[in-house]
């Protein structure tokens, strides 16, 4: 299998690996964040329920002990002004419900009197906590220093003095900033861990799925000698590659098949084809002589006409017939005339052009068709033909006695009419046999006269 095809290590966008892999991860993820918010919600309220019991437990303690220092003297205001501050520090000091929170007395104005500490009164002149405000309500607020604090006061005595508790936002809810942290690593670790194992998942589910594509595809295209790998399980994909293969191995049958009788089918036509060109030869071919028959001659003849028609070449026509033929048959038998036919066609056959025609007209004559040739060339192609057969011996039985025959040959040329040109031809032949054979006589410039 190709890697353009099966990239499961890195799978493309657009392929259903990525996509299965995003959607659990997407899934994973929201999943987590929705936990997580509900978590931290769950922590924040708790934690927030919890400070709203812790402060005012811890503003009621320090009030009743100011209040007790406050009954030692006769009257609140002078009561207050004559508490040594060293004492409201140590008072104050020994009350913080934490390490980080800070303990403050204000006078009805919202000015602070006293903190837990010496240098925390001065450097904290207000607090914004004023009578407006719910009685033991806990609110955020930036104090003077411009940090973000969480603050709850409550008044104690008529004159109108209050306890106030600041503490840090980040230290009273640091419980819920720590869950966050931790939320938060986990949820990364979950959503990787389901990310890796359907990433391994959907390697194991898909990869199948691709080789089953690409074997779809090769089967498309006509490829047929790739299985596909069959997975050990008996699922849908399983099934699928073993169905999958079986038709594989199926087509490659029929493909064999098919390329058997195709085989069969080119053996047969090339046969057919022979056939068709030996019946179509031997259509055209005299069955003694071996060269071509008057029927061809005849079609041949008419093209050539044709075309000399239309080209202005010049054509002409030869006769050859056999000087005594008939008297040498019946001396010989035919057998032997048929050998001497033979012969005859074979030194004519040699002494033609490839342009000309040489065909067997009947009996014993011969008729050579001369394309692009005038009575001048004709007569030249005819002497030629004549000396050749009268100077050959043919043998005709066992005694092997030579035997000599020669020809007449009468020539013309076409003059624009086909039957005129063939009576021309006839009409010179007949000349040459009457003027002792053997002999090559050109038609009369007008055969008819």
């Amino acid at each position: 299998m190709s890697d353009s095809h099966l990239q499961s290590a890195r799978p493309p966008l657009h392929s259903l690996a990525t996509k299965i892999i995003i959607y659990v991860f997407l899934s994973t993820l929201i999943t987590a964040l929705v936990v997580s918010w509900i978590s931290i919600q769950a922590t924040s309220a708790y934690l927030g329920e919890a400070i709203e019991r812790r402060y005012p437990l811890a503003l009621e303690r320090v009030a009743e002990r100011l209040q007790h220092q406050l009954d030692l003297h006769s009257d609140a205001q002078s009561g207050l002004a004559s508490i040594d501050p060293d004492t409201l520090v140590a008072l104050l000091a020994r009350e913080r419900p934490d390490d980080d929170a800070r303990l403050y007395l204000l006078d009805p104005q919202g000015d602070v009197k006293a903190s837990d500490q010496i240098d925390a009164a001065s450097e904290a002149s207000r607090i914004p906590l004023t009578d407006r405000d719910q009685e033991n309500s806990v609110r955020e607020y930036r104090n003077d220093q411009g940090r973000h604090v969480i603050g709850i006061s409550r008044r104690f005595g008529e004159a109108g003095w209050r306890i106030a508790i600041e503490t840090p936002f980040d230290r009273a809810y640091a419980p819920v900033l720590a869950a966050i942290t931790r939320i938060f690593i986990i949820d990364v670790g979950i959503v990787l861990l389901f990310s890796y194992l359907a990433y391994r998942i959907t390697g194991a589910i898909v990869k199948p799925v691709e080789e089953l594509s690409e074997a779809a595809r090769r089967i498309a295209q006509g490829q047929f000698d790739h299985d596909v790998p069959e997975p050990e399980t008996n699922d849908e994909i399983g099934l699928l590659a073993r169905t999958l293969n079986d038709m594989m191995r199926r087509l490659r049958g029929y493909q064999h098949e098919i390329e058997a009788a195709n085989i069969d089918l080119m053996e047969r036509n090339a046969q057919l084809q022979q056939a068709k060109e030996t019946f179509e030869q031997l259509s055209i071919t005299d069955g003694l002589t071996g060269v071509h028959n008057h029927r061809f001659f005849q079609d041949h003849l008419t093209r050539e006409i044709k075309r000399v028609t239309r080209s202005g070449e010049p054509l002409s026509l030869l006769l050859v017939d056999i000087d005594d033929f008939k008297s040498f048959n019946d001396r010989h038998g035919h057998a032997s005339g048929d050998e001497i036919l033979v012969g005859i066609a074979r030194i004519m056959n040699e002494a033609v052009r490839d342009s000309d025609l040489l065909a067997r007209y009947g009996g014993e004559e011969f008729a050579v068709v001369a394309a692009n040739t005038d009575k001048i060339g004709a007569y030249k192609l005819a002497e030629k033909i004549r000396m050749l057969i009268s100077e050959a011996s043919f043998v005709i039985d066992d005694t092997l006695r030579p035997v000599r025959l020669t020809v007449s040959i009468g020539v013309a040329q076409f003059l624009g009419n086909r039957k005129t040109f063939f009576i021309a031809t006839d009409q010179a032949l007949y000349r040459a046999k009457a003027q002792g054979k053997n002999c090559v006589v050109i038609d009369a410039p007008d055969p008819l006269v």
